[in-house]
């Protein structure tokens, strides 16, 4: 841990979060995996849905920290980029996709190469997927998401509204 001086906002957000999710995770031990997977009456999302959703937040949170440590110039993140893109959100336009792809390029290109020989080295085991270092994941990875370009491409090809040349 650093001996940096964590500022007293966050400190008591970090300590509150790990109440409400230590409160959270002992609920979890009393469920079945059937009610994991149950709604609200009245619709929305599921338990799962919920307890993702808070992973993905936190997750996403930190790896837009590190964006901002690699790149000076960023000011802007998109919501999904903290994990909160809710139901019934308004589509986005063409050009808040496009803004959002350049981000993403914009991140690849500047926090990509930004990896610690220690980090590179870490195993890590994805559930399913296996045991690999940072460095063998990383490729992996990133052309995993690289590669829905292609999926895009041909939902616009299916329905005829392909660009030229595509």
């Amino acid at each position: 841990m650093s001996d940096q001086q964590v500022p007293a906002p966050i400190s008591q957000a970090l300590e509150d979060a790990d109440a409400a999710l230590a409160r959270l995770e002992h609920a979890l031990g009393q469920l079945s995996d059937g009610d994991l997977h149950r709604a609200h009456r009245d619709g929305g999302w599921t338990v799962a849905q919920v307890v993702s959703h808070i992973n993905m937040c936190a997750i996403l949170w930190l790896g837009d920290i590190k964006r901002l440590e690699n790149d000076p110039d960023l000011d802007f993140v998109f919501r999904e980029e903290v994990g909160h893109d809710l139901t019934g959100y308004p589509p986005p336009t063409i050009e808040l996709a496009r803004k959002q792809l350049a981000s993403t390029r914009r991140t690849l290109a500047t926090a990509g190469p930004a990896v610690s020989a220690e980090v590179l080295a870490r195993s890590v085991t994805i559930p399913d997927l296996g045991t690999m270092t940072v460095e063998e994941w990383s490729p992996l990875i990133i052309g995993h998401a690289s590669g829905h370009a292609e999926q895009a491409f041909e939902i616009m090809r299916d329905r005829e509204f392909a660009p030229e040349g595509i």
